[in-house]
């Protein structure tokens, strides 16, 4: 039977809820639906059906969350900060 992942508490279980709605890219949405479906403690098994996530991307996603904080979520596929026009 795996065991639960660990989400460190940046952020409330409330915190994320609200981001989670608020968040107007999507991949920050789905993101933050992890991070804080995770952090009331819910399976792995349940979040992977509910949000069509593997639980080895899951796993991924806390590592960033837990190292970085809120920094480690959304986009990272391109620096966007370094974009310069």
């Amino acid at each position: 039977m795996p065991k639960r992942i660990s989400v460190a508490a940046h952020l409330s279980p409330e915190e994320l809820e609200e981001r989670y709605r608020q968040a107007k890219d999507g991949i920050e949405s789905r993101q933050y639906q992890i991070i804080w479906l995770l952090a009331q403690g819910r399976k792995t098994e349940e979040v992977e059906e509910i949000t069509g996530y593997s639980r080895t991307w899951m796993y991924a996603l806390v590592k960033r969350y837990n190292e970085l904080g809120t920094e480690g979520l959304g986009d990272r596929s391109i620096n966007k900060r370094s974009l310069s026009y």
